[in-house]
């Protein structure tokens, strides 16, 4: 979509707002209380206006935006770093206990992480070696060529 339609704020939007009107619907078939879908103007209204404008439109510009730089193995590799994030940030802020579970699936997560950004590494530099060998005197040239032009 990012080809066709370049303008990631505005593609943002709307996602947004599609899947707002698909969230609106699901919620619909599920919760058939009216009195569940109230918001008066208490905190309620600011975490859900909070949630779905600022953190979903943040959360998907900066993935196309990391889509655009690095390419989509970025973006699914550090989508579960989430999971130990948010781990970490229930263990120290809301006082939940950490099992053993978790922290053991943290460390898998890391590694496998780890795992793949070593990996995609060697295989840049070994684009970059294919890449220089197969210039000729790339590597015997020590000269840089400055060319300077005059638009008048």
């Amino acid at each position: 979509m990012t080809k066709r339609y370049p303008n990631h704020y505005s593609s943002t939007a709307l996602m947004s707002f599609w899947s707002s009107l698909l969230s609106i619907a699901f919620a619909i078939c599920f919760e058939r209380d009216l009195s569940q879908w109230r918001l008066g103007w208490n905190i309620r209204l600011l975490t859900v206006s909070y949630a779905g404008i600022v953190i979903s439109g943040v959360t998907v510009v900066v993935m196309s935006w990391c889509v655009h730089m690095r390419g989509p193995l970025f973006v699914s590799i550090f989508n579960p770093l989430v999971l130990v994030i948010l781990a970490m940030v229930d263990s120290t802020m809301l006082n939940e206990k950490l099992h053993l579970g978790s922290i053991i699936g943290a460390v898998l997560i890391v590694s496998g992480l780890y795992a793949v950004v070593w990996g995609k590494s060697k295989d840049v530099k070994e684009k970059n070696q294919l890449v220089s060998s197969q210039i000729p005197n790339a590597s015997k040239s020590n000269t840089v060529e400055i060319v300077v032009s005059s638009a008048r």
